[in-house]
């Protein structure tokens, strides 16, 4: 059975339609609100336009963001930035938070606070128990109607992605003391990959944007990473690709082109040698197992 969506499963706040403004500063919900009427279970979606931080207090479960399982447990911290895939099976009766950030509010944050994009990157880790002063304020002041209430929700949304950051960072053993010359325009690649992995695809190209050799950035990208400059650009597109195809009905054909594959068999044999499967046969595969 097919169980690909006439289009992309893409909401705004939780399965409501896509608004161009979202209705407040930001949205803080118990996770029993939703999830309990649905029998705890989440299925798959993602928010264009929202970044969501979630927090399991008690209970766990299961969380899938862009087709990896995750183990949720007591103290799990749930990053998913905009545009990740994801869905959740918790255990009944779990408890915990979901803080839903607008991307005009959690941009800029992240901006200042996040060299190394580790908030881009959905994850799931175990974050120890929650300090005082993050969720009960914002809980509060979410709820009132006072004075500076915009100012003051901002600045809770701010500690609470410092805090985050914190503990993705000292999951991933990632956290510099200082950032060196290499890590910076590693950095400064992975933003234009996001931007542009559907438009450039050849390394010159994204060196010559940075202002470096395509040879100096794929040594950099190797260093950093494990992976040549290439090897993430291609990733990157399959991540992409990976999406469109679980998510939605459009052709092989029209992905090929969406993504900036002039030929869409060469670029089936692209995602095959990366996947391991054909593009059709991994549709196949990922809607038939019911995910």
């Amino acid at each position: 059975m097919n169980r690909t969506f006439p289009s992309a499963p893409e909401y705004g706040l939780y399965g409501e339609p896509e608004q161009p403004d979202f209705p407040d500063v930001l949205h803080v919900e118990r996770l029993a609100v939703r999830s309990g009427p649905r029998h705890w279970q989440i299925a798959a979606h993602r928010h264009p336009s929202l970044h969501q931080i979630f927090w399991i207090g008690q209970g766990g479960g299961t969380a899938r963001l862009d087709g990896t399982e995750h183990r949720l447990d007591d103290h799990s911290l749930i990053n998913v930035p905009a545009g990740t895939v994801h869905g959740f099976r918790f255990r009944a009766e779990t408890e915990g938070t979901v803080v839903t950030l607008p991307s005009r509010l959690a941009d800029p944050i992240r901006t200042e606070i996040d060299t190394a994009r580790l908030l881009d990157r959905a994850a799931v880790c175990a974050a120890g128990p929650l300090p005082p002063y993050m969720l009960l304020p914002l809980n509060e002041a979410h709820g009132q109607r006072r004075a500076n209430r915009p100012a003051e929700l901002t600045a809770l949304a701010t500690l609470l992605l410092i805090w985050s950051l914190g503990r993705l960072s000292d999951a991933r053993s990632t956290t510099p003391a200082t950032e060196t010359a290499a890590a910076q325009l590693f950095t400064r690649f992975q933003a234009l990959l996001e931007t542009h992995f559907d438009r450039l695809h050849p390394v010159s190209a994204y060196a010559e944007r940075l202002a470096v050799s395509a040879p100096h950035l794929s040594r950099v990208c190797r260093a950093e990473s494990g992976r040549p400059a290439s090897s993430l650009i291609r990733a990157r597109q399959m991540l992409e690709a990976r999406r469109l195809l679980a998510y939605t009905q459009m052709s092989v054909g029209e992905i090929a082109y969406r993504l900036g594959f002039a030929d869409p068999a060469y670029f089936s044999r692209v995602f095959a040698a990366e996947v391991g499967h054909p593009p059709r046969q991994f549709r196949k595969r990922f809607t038939d197992s019911g995910v």
